[in-house]
């Protein structure tokens, strides 16, 4: 059942799960996105080490992470594999080097030494089966850090598309150390057991950022990040086309180039996880730091520079919502709404657009592609 208050009146109606196709491009990518989004998750569930965030699984917490790594257009999604993101943490962490060979497998390890800053590091195998699907073929941790300090292993021989993924972790306390020698920790699933079910929280564990890469059909190596390089990614937001990645001196300028497809234009350059744009240029160069994350946004001509979101409450009787009424936010740009219950007899059901819930989670960054109402819907129990 769905509640809703019109003129003071408490109003139940049966939820339609099944709404028509959207009317606009802009709701057609949004929920292509969310689609492909929540695929992911469920290819990648068995590997996502998040830790759980009050009232926000792990899947959701993913989603969130994630959504600057898909793009879609006419309705077609497609994911940026090495900008996912499987845990929360902050640390830097080397690209990933790898090559495949039928006779020895593929020999991975990281870039550079960092076997003073992590512990361990989590390595995932996947296979790509379609455009859209992850097959996961092997996760390993490796505990030693080698001679050189870049974490080496061996992983089974995988023919075609493969995505690889890395991420390090390292014990922060002796309760975190206890926690990870009571059990079996062997790979990447006993990894997100351990963070789901154990209660294992960010102040336990120091998680690195993921690293990703591809390794397509007739290729046998990875990219290779040389010592005093860095890597750049780019990640096209919208319709149009980027360039200007690789691997580049640190300290050296570097110029990276969007450019629209028909009928868009370009809006700025983030960085992937941030909503603070760093350059409106379409050519902006900078001077390279670090590792170097940047998200292309484009938005179709016709469209407004700002969209306004009407947030709405279904029930302000067992819950509040901010913020309330309508937003006006810029094109490109998102907005954090979070629900909140007040009413012991009432929890969060969803944000829902068009009748069709886009998230369950209480606190949601939503990026609008048009003007939208988004209502805040609550589940309220019966009384004995």
């Amino acid at each position: 059942m769905v509640y809703s208050v019109n003129a003071g009146q408490l109003i139940a109606r049966e939820y339609q799960p099944n709404v028509a196709n959207p009317n606009t491009v802009a709701q057609t990518n949004q929920r292509a996105s969310f689609k492909l989004l929540a695929q992911m998750a469920a290819a990648l569930a068995p590997v996502i080490a998040i830790p759980k965030d009050g009232m926000k699984s792990p899947r959701n917490l993913f989603i969130k992470f994630n959504s600057n790594a898909v793009s879609a257009d006419d309705g077609i999604a497609q994911m940026t594999y090495e900008n996912v993101q499987l845990t929360n943490g902050n640390a830097g962490l080397p690209a990933i080097e790898a090559t495949r060979s039928a006779e020895t497998g593929i020999s991975i390890h990281l870039a550079d030494r960092c076997d003073a800053a992590i512990s361990r590091v989590v390595y995932i195998l996947y296979k790509k089966t379609s455009e859209k699907k992850l097959q996961l073929v092997q996760s390993i941790v490796v505990t030693a850090a080698g001679a050189n300090g870049n974490f080496p292993a061996t992983l089974i021989y995988t023919e075609g598309d493969i995505v690889l993924f890395a991420y390090g972790m390292k014990d922060l306390n002796a309760k975190a150390s206890a926690k990870y020698a009571n059990y079996n920790v062997s790979n990447g699933q006993d990894i997100a057991t351990l963070v789901l079910n154990r209660s294992i929280s960010l102040s336990d564990y120091q998680f690195t950022m993921t690293r990703g890469t591809t390794m397509f059909a007739g290729e046998n190596t990875t990219i290779v990040v040389p010592e005093g390089s860095a890597r750049v990614f780019l990640t096209p937001s919208g319709n149009g086309t980027v360039s200007g990645a690789g691997v580049f001196e640190i300290g050296t300028n570097v110029t990276v180039v969007a450019t629209p497809g028909d009928g868009a234009t370009f809006v700025g350059w983030k960085n992937n996880g941030s909503d603070t744009y760093v350059s409106r240029n379409a050519s902006y160069t900078f001077a390279l730091s670090g590792q170097t994350d940047l998200i292309a946004v484009f938005r179709t001509e016709g469209q407004a520079s700002s969209y306004f979101v009407e947030v709405q409450n279904t029930n302000a009787n067992v819950g509040t919502v901010e913020p309330l009424g309508q937003q006006e936010v810029n094109a490109g740009d998102s907005i954090t709404l979070k629900a909140t219950a007040t009413s012991v007899k009432a929890s969060f059901d969803g944000w829902f657009v068009d009748n069709s819930r886009i998230s369950s989670s209480a606190t949601y960054t939503f990026t609008p592609k048009d003007d939208t109402t988004i209502e805040a819907r609550w589940i309220i129990d019966s009384e004995d």
